[in-house]
C-alpha cells in the first residue's frame, strides 16, 4: 500500500498529505461500513440520519433542519434521504402542535428494530478495522484529531 500512496505524495508537503491520507482512509472504511450495513438495506447516510433521529430525536421526534446542521448536509439532500426512509417505513414525518409548518421526524418501531441489528455488526467492523492500529497510536490520533476538529469550528 506504502508503494501506491507515493502517487499521492508527490511534491506534496506533510499538511497536505496528512489531508490526502484522512481522505483515502475515510474511503476505505466508508466502502467496508457501506458493505455491512447493505445487509439491512442502509448505507452510512441512512444510518447517521437513524442514530439522529433515534437517539436526539428520541420519543419527542426532531426537526429535519435539526438533523441537516448535525449531519452538514443541505436542506435538499437532507429532504430526498428523508423521503426514501419514510417509503422505507423506516421513519415517519409529523406534524408540530405549535408550528403546522415544522415536522418532527421520528423512527418507526421497523427503523429502530432495523437500526439496531445494523448496529450489532457496524460495531465489530469498525473494532475490527481499529485493530489495525495501535492502542497507544490510536490513543494518540485521536488527540491529534480533537484538537484540530475543535480548533477548526
Amino acid at each position: 500500500m506504502q508503494k501506491e500512496l507515493e502517487i499521492y505524495f508527490n511534491n506534496q508537503d506533510e499538511k497536505t498529505k496528512l489531508i490526502h491520507v484522512i481522505g483515502l482512509l475515510w474511503t476505505q472504511i466508508s466502502f467496508r461500513l457501506d458493505e455491512v450495513l447493505a445487509k439491512y438495506s442502509l448505507n452510512i447516510s441512512k444510518f447517521n440520519i437513524l442514530m439522529i433521529i433515534k437517539h436526539v430525536g428520541g420519543y419527542d421526534g426532531i426537526q429535519q433542519n435539526e438533523i441537516s446542521k448535525r449531519l452538514l448536509v443541505t436542506p435538499s439532500n437532507i429532504t430526498k434521504l428523508l423521503d426514501k426512509l419514510e417509503k422505507e417505513g423506516l421513519i415517519t414525518r409529523n406534524l408540530k402542535q405549535d408550528d403546522r409548518r415544522a415536522k418532527l421526524i421520528r423512527i418507526t418501531d421497523f427503523g429502530s428494530k432495523r437500526l439496531d441489528k445494523a448496529w450489532t455488526l457496524y460495531i465489530k467492523t469498525t473494532k475490527k478495522l481499529l485493530d489495525k492500529i495501535a492502542a497507544v497510536d490510536a490513543d494518540y490520533v485521536e488527540k491529534v484529531l480533537v484538537d484540530w476538529l475543535t480548533n477548526i469550528k
